[in-house]
């Protein structure tokens, strides 16, 4: 087994002091995680150390968590292993810091939901990462100025539309002022939101961002289906039904407005019902699936994975770690049930549980549903930022411009797109503009 290390904060920066001997026993594990939620990893490594008599070594942070990681590899300074987005698989990949994993290996690998899976493959289907956590999206509405106003659960994107419009126009508060609007929209650029934003709009309507082929990815975006899911959203921004200055805004800005009661609709993922629950409240909110496009049903797929990083001497240790992590008895204690720290388990990956039966709150099953039935994880490219990034700037563009031609400049950012991809090295060499 290889000698952990300690770590000191030298204003603000990460430093590596003197190597710390360590037992074969011992296992060292960073995660992306705040302070405060740390508490829960280690209510997890509390009682795997229990039951295996392994000890934890934990290192957090909440941000520049990359650039730690990158310091610590080029000191050759590894942790064993990592917790962090599922959406890293690539990037972490592109670092050369991961080792494969055999997933056969773990013995509750069957119980882990085929979709979760997915998240741990690299772009030619190798697993480098174990799926711990899943969530999806759903939408949040205001359950009493639906129903004071007599309409129905939005199913569709026209379902959508018309409550929008109820909602700015129909004065669902009943205060007499012109001051609510349709829904809340996150479109801005910072950190690629819009793309983010749009990527369940793409889905709904049959297209996406990129085409997995055996020799590489291809863009996608040039189509009309991609078309079809902007116009539909800009209609709505352009058309007064989203809060003002929805094309400068991150979801730090969306969620008050939905809570304040200036917006009646908000897409979000299960870690905003405790704050709903405050504000507005659930007597007056409900959780409804994502509306159905001309595709169908779809949304966004996030998660939290486990990776093993290069270096590790002591494997066995490392995939005991991972096994409990996926183990009913670590999904549950990951969870976080009864308490307002946020979880490392928001969804459970293992099939075996009911969340239900956890967390005996029914708006849970919304996005449990929504992620095994229609959940849609972000494509596996080695850097997926830098390509989220890119269409967030491309679609914040569109967004903000009410007459533009939205097949143009689609056509101008698939190109982009191509590009970056042929940057990364994995663009299907079929491709023309």
């Amino acid at each position: 087994m290889k000698s952990k290390f300690g770590q000191l904060l030298l204003g603000g920066c990460l430093a590596v002091a003197v190597a710390l001997p360590a037992s074969a026993e011992t296992i060292t594990v960073w995660s992306r995680q705040t302070d405060q939620s740390i508490s829960v990893l280690k209510a997890i490594t509390d009682a795997f150390t229990k039951e295996t008599g392994i000890k934890v070594e934990t290192f957090n942070s909440g941000i520049d968590f990359e650039q730690r990681l990158a310091r610590a590899a080029a000191a050759r300074q590894l942790p064993d292993v990592v917790i962090n987005d599922s959406s890293q698989v690539g990037s972490m990949r592109q670092m050369g810091i991961l080792d494969p994993i055999d997933r056969t290996k773990l013995a509750g690998w069957k119980d882990v939901s085929d979709i979760a899976w997915q998240s741990a493959q690299d772009g030619q289907g190798k697993y480098y990462a174990v799926p711990i956590s899943a969530q999806a999206f759903a939408l949040f509405v205001r359950k009493d100025w639906r129903e004071k106003l007599g309409l129905p659960v939005p199913k569709t994107w026209d379902d959508m539309r018309k409550l929008a419009e109820a909602f700015t126009h129909d004065d669902p508060d009943g205060n007499g002022k012109a001051d609510t609007f349709g829904l809340a929209i996150p479109a801005s650029t910072t950190r690629g939101y819009a793309s983010w934003y749009m990527s369940h709009f793409l889905w709904q309507a049959g297209g996406g961002y990129l085409k997995k082929t055996k020799d590489g990815f291809l863009p996608i975006l040039n189509t009309p289906e991609d078309a079809k899911a902007l116009s539909f959203v800009r209609g709505l921004i352009c058309d007064g039904l989203a809060q003002p200055g929805a094309v400068n805004a991150t979801t730090g800005d969306t969620l008050p407005t939905f809570r304040s009661g200036q917006t009646g609709m908000l897409i979000d993922g299960p870690y905003d019902l405790g704050q709903i629950a405050k504000e507005p409240g659930l007597d007056k909110t409900e959780v409804d699936m994502l509306p159905a496009g001309p595709s169908g049903v779809a949304a966004l797929a996030e998660g939290t994975s486990a990776y093993m990083l290069k270096g590790t001497t002591d494997k066995a240790a490392v995939m005991k770690f991972l096994d409990f992590l996926i183990s009913p008895e670590g999904q549950k204690i990951g969870m976080n049930v009864g308490s307002d720290v946020t979880p490392l388990v928001r969804l459970p990956v293992n099939t075996t549980m009911d969340v239900l039966k956890i967390r005996k709150d029914p708006r849970w099953k919304v996005y449990q549903d929504t992620f095994l039935n229609y959940g849609h994880y972000m494509p596996a490219v080695p850097d997926w930022t830098s390509i989220r990034l890119l269409t967030g700037d491309g679609f914040n563009a569109i967004l903000s411009q009410c007459q533009s031609d939205i097949p143009a400049q689609l056509a101008d950012l698939n190109t982009k797109v191509a590009a970056e991809l042929k940057k990364q090295g994995v663009l299907d060499p079929s491709y023309k503009e």
